[in-house]
């Protein structure tokens, strides 16, 4: 997930007659959390901080997931995005990747995490992106103790059918 300085705008309650009136902001400084998401468990890794989406920061990613869960095999699920596609990161011994078709982030349960951690700082201006880091941390941090929360939130239907034909 990208986060930044540029506003991130939602819904918000004015009286009935008023408009609502949010402050704006174009700075262009960006940052990237790496997530993964247990549907059925509800357990989950991150990091944040990155300052770049690449093939590089993923595959420190992919090895920090490695050490975590040490002697199991990891099966990611995975968008089309570019930073995703090569052999560096396909081709690793613990963990297969199996890639959502394009354009269908509705398939993808990290994105209704992501848009949970996005309400934390929607309607917001920040100076300093450290500060929105510190608030980005601190929902991850919440929302990663409560487990029955995220089974709630990441447990689609097709998935826990999915999951009871395999197990």
């Amino acid at each position: 997930m990208r986060y930044g300085l540029i506003s991130n705008y939602r819904r918000s309650w004015s009286p009935i007659g008023i408009r609502t009136i949010i402050d704006n902001q174009q700075a262009f400084s960006n940052r990237y959390l790496f997530s993964a998401v247990a549907p059925i468990s509800g357990d989950s890794f991150h990091l944040i901080g990155f300052e770049e989406n690449s093939s590089a920061m993923v595959k420190i990613f992919f090895d920090e997931l490695e050490k975590k869960f040490k002697g199991k095999h990891i099966v990611i699920v995975y968008d089309n995005a570019p930073s995703h596609r090569p052999k560096i990161i396909r081709e690793r011994k613990n963990i297969t990747c199996i890639f959502l078709p394009p354009y269908s982030p509705e398939l993808n349960p990290t994105e209704r995490f992501f848009e949970e951690i996005r309400k934390a700082t929607a309607n917001l201006i920040f100076k300093k992106l450290d500060v929105q880091e510190e608030i980005i941390a601190q929902k991850v941090k919440e929302l990663s103790k409560d487990l029955k929360k995220m089974k709630r939130l990441l447990g689609y239907e097709w998935i826990r059918e999915q999951w009871k034909e395999v197990s």
